[in-house]
């Protein structure tokens, strides 16, 4: 049988800002049940990285290949404060189509805001807010979910939660494209591993039989860095 087409494939990508090139002939590709964590340093290109997969910025050269629904989680919650909980993801929905309405109490359940459907998000917590951004790119059931530091400013249980939705999603074959410091957290999760320094995606590097320990090792070794 040959082998699936990718869901997801960059190809010798570039970007620049002016004359600044913020990415640098990055290539990579993604199937279905694949979670690649992109770690490097601030400034290494992961957040314009995910923007470009995503179709919220242009490549500059190359292309990206994209075969169903793109979800994304980013830095802005992209949530109304003073809309509530069930509010905002309905609001999302509409933009979404009417399949999406039907998703809106589940999704809501499955973060563990149903208690807070209609309050108000301005009076959130970062957990709870993180939460509902997460229901929110998930509402049209996305075959591709890029998320950029999901677990920033969570407590445990919001964390635990947010890891376990992951993970299920991995499992029904959606693929995954995180950037993140919080290697640790995630390796559960994660089937790769994406080394970004400088613009330059350096090497993506299966996590199978490989502890934190050693992969940071080999962060070390391909980027250089201490």
């Amino acid at each position: 049988m040959p082998p699936a087409e990718p869901v997801l494939a960059a190809r010798e990508v570039t970007r620049r800002f002016g004359h600044r090139r913020v990415l640098s002939g990055v290539s990579l590709e993604l199937h279905p049940g694949d979670a690649l964590l992109l770690v490097g340093p601030n400034g290494a290109g992961k957040t314009t990285l995910l923007r470009v997969l995503a179709g919220l910025l242009r490549a500059s050269a190359g292309r990206i290949e994209r075969r169903g629904c793109v979800g994304m989680v980013a830095h802005a919650s992209m949530l109304y404060d003073a809309l509530t909980a069930r509010e905002n993801l309905r609001f999302f929905a509409r933009l979404h189509g009417g399949a999406s309405r039907g998703r809106v109490d589940p999704l809501l359940e499955r973060m563990g805001l149903s208690a807070w459907a209609d309050e108000r998000v301005g009076a959130f917590s970062r957990g709870m807010t993180q939460r509902l951004a997460i229901a929110r790119a998930l509402l049209p059931d996305p075959d591709i979910l890029l998320l950029d530091e999901p677990l920033t400013g969570l407590d445990d249980a919001s964390a635990e939660q947010v890891l376990a939705v992951l993970g299920e999603l991995r499992a029904r074959g959606r693929a995954l494209v995180i950037a993140s410091h919080q290697l640790a957290e995630l390796m559960g999760v994660v089937t790769a591993v994406g080394f970004l320094s400088l613009g330059e995606l350096k090497a993506v590097e299966s996590t199978a039989g490989r502890d934190v320990a050693a992969i940071t090792a080999r962060y070390r070794e391909v980027t250089g860095r201490a």
